[in-house]
């Protein structure tokens, strides 16, 4: 019992390493990704919306850039980001703080949806437009809120202030927010901020990426409703006189932003509206999800695998001298293993021994086991030998640590 627990501790500490490595290098990347988007989305796209919200989608990959092979391929990498490996390994409160912040910030996001979930549970449900929305008694903007079974919420002053095409509007465009895919959006960005969270410029650009958003969802309202921009943009001004201009963590409301410049900003690129070609739409959305594969693909190509073997063995005798067994044909014809013994071939060994200048008799093999990442690794088997006898062929007991399922999941991941 206490030997398994023990192989849970070891194990919950090599994933603690492992995550808090790779994470810490994608914090260290994500500062140039993130400047990379900001460029994109104020040059090369920034008269063009639907583009400008896409080029978000770039930032989806920087979770997985930590396994890039060209942390220990190139000569000049290792310099910049070996560090935190060396970091992570040696210092056990570096990299549990590091696991220790992402729970804090996960206890904070989840305790900010449960917060709002609740508060949903009592409010009243009514139909409005055909539509079945929450009733707020307080005046907060309209938002819709949930992952998988969106629910919008509607203040009671508005449905008993505006009339009736006012509030469809209002209505269409929560629905055009959860139709587009938004509040998946945001809850990714949420799982990323919690990821990274020591790069606290994720949540500034958070902000500027819900108001990309709101840009994406206002173009679509405007032509699904067939109305004009002059009047879109007349009833969000009508909205933030009567409401307060506050959204709820995690949703996506038709008028949330706290500034005024910022509002002014958004009623000016409404202004800007023009009809758009639904098919030109649909064929950048397919090229960005296309490049954004292929990012995804090529990140893949060029990442470490999840393990690698080890081929290499280690010969260690009774006063602590060790000698490493390059991996080579004659090696594993003279040690071979099978999940319940260890086989030694005599005339092969005589050979090894020979060729290292080996002249102990009874002595330690030490074989198998893997590396996750270059320099952080485990288990593999020790097997004690006592060669003095005569035997063309040893055969020795031994416990395959392979089998355990401890070291199934670390090689899994």
């Amino acid at each position: 019992m206490w030997y398994g627990l023990l192989r849970f501790l070891n194990l919950l500490d090599d994933l603690t390493t492992y995550f808090s490595i790779q994470l810490g290098r994608c914090v260290l990347l994500s500062f140039p990704v993130l400047a990379l988007i900001l460029i994109l989305r104020r040059g090369a796209f920034m008269k063009t919306t639907f583009l400008k919200g896409m080029v978000w989608g770039i930032f989806s990959v920087v979770p997985f850039l930590g396994k890039l092979s060209l942390f220990y391929d190139r000569p000049w990498v290792p310099r910049l980001y070996m560090w935190w490996n060396d970091l992570c390994m040696v210092c056990r409160p570096v990299r549990y703080g590091y696991i220790l912040g992402i729970a804090v910030c996960a206890g904070l996001m989840i305790g900010k949806r449960r917060r709002l979930c609740t508060m949903m549970r009592h409010f009243e449900r009514r139909y409005i437009c055909g539509q079945e929305v929450l009733v707020s008694e307080m005046a907060a903007v309209p938002f819709a809120s949930g992952l998988f079974h969106a629910r919008i919420v509607v203040p009671r002053t508005m449905i008993e202030e505006f009339r009736e095409e006012e509030l469809e509007m209002i209505l269409l465009h929560e629905k055009m927010h959860i139709r587009l895919g938004h509040l998946r959006c945001l809850f990714l960005g949420d799982v990323l901020r919690i990821l990274l969270w020591p790069n606290f410029f994720i949540g500034r650009c958070m902000r500027t990426f819900r108001k990309d958003l709101e840009d994406i969802c206002d173009q679509v309202t405007i032509q699904e409703s067939g109305g004009d921009a002059y009047e879109y943009g007349r009833l969000l001004i009508k909205s933030m006189k009567v409401l307060r201009t506050e959204a709820f963590e995690g949703t996506a409301a038709f008028a949330g932003e706290k500034e005024y410049r910022d509002i002014r900003q958004r009623i000016q690129r409404i202004t800007e509206y023009e009809p758009y070609d639904r098919r030109r739409i649909r064929a950048f959305c397919a090229c960005g999800l296309a490049v954004l594969a292929g990012i995804f693909l090529t990140v893949r190509n060029h990442s470490l695998p999840r393990y690698v073997k080890l081929t290499d063995m280690v010969l260690e005798n009774d006063a602590g001298e060790f000698w490493i067994l390059k991996d080579s044909g004659i090696l594993r014809k003279a040690v071979s293993a099978d999940d319940e013994r260890v086989m030694i071939d005599r005339a092969a060994m005589d050979l090894i021994l020979e060729e290292y200048e080996i002249e102990e008799r009874e002595f330690s093999i030490l074989f198998g086991g893997y590396e996750k990442l270059p320099g952080f690794g485990g288990n593999g088997n020790l097997v004690y030998v006592d060669y003095a006898g005569q035997e063309e062929r040893l055969e020795i007991p031994y416990e395959n640590s392979d089998a355990y399922i401890t070291v199934m999941i670390l090689k899994w991941i």
